[in-house]
């Protein structure tokens, strides 16, 4: 998965932050692909959560300085990815028979990144829109 400036919001912060995401992501399924050890997928997993949750704090608080329509259609969104990531961390710390590690390489394309993509595309260029109606920049 790759950032493109289609992606883009046009908010700073935000889109520094989808761009880290974007390739912690994509180590993360390098690292399934490749089979390499238990702990850097859980790390990076974990990693994932944590940055989520600072991500997601940032983007709810710009949304309520500004007033944002769309903050409860957000929250929810973002309760979706945490429960999602949630289950794929369930998922990587079972252990793996041969070729379990495709399954979750497939789970976590379809997961986070189709979430995330889709969430951008969707939500975030609103807040973007929102922003710019507003004539601020964060």
């Amino acid at each position: 998965m790759e950032w493109t400036e289609k992606l883009a919001t046009g908010i700073k912060t935000i889109d520094s932050q989808h761009k880290e995401l974007f390739k912690r992501i994509n180590n993360l399924v390098l690292a399934i692909k490749q089979q390499r050890c238990k702990s850097e997928i859980d790390s990076t997993l974990k990693f994932l959560d944590d940055y989520a949750r600072v991500h997601f704090s940032e983007e709810e608080k710009h949304m309520r300085e500004t007033n944002y329509a769309g903050l409860s259609e957000q929250q929810e969104d973002h309760k979706r990815y945490l429960a999602a990531l949630a289950e794929l961390k369930d998922e990587a710390s079972r252990p793996r028979i041969q070729g379990s590690s495709y399954d979750l390489s497939a789970t976590t394309n379809q997961v986070v990144v189709d979430w995330i993509v889709g969430h951008i595309m969707k939500l975030d260029m609103n807040f973007g829109e929102h922003l710019r109606k507003q004539g601020k920049e964060y």
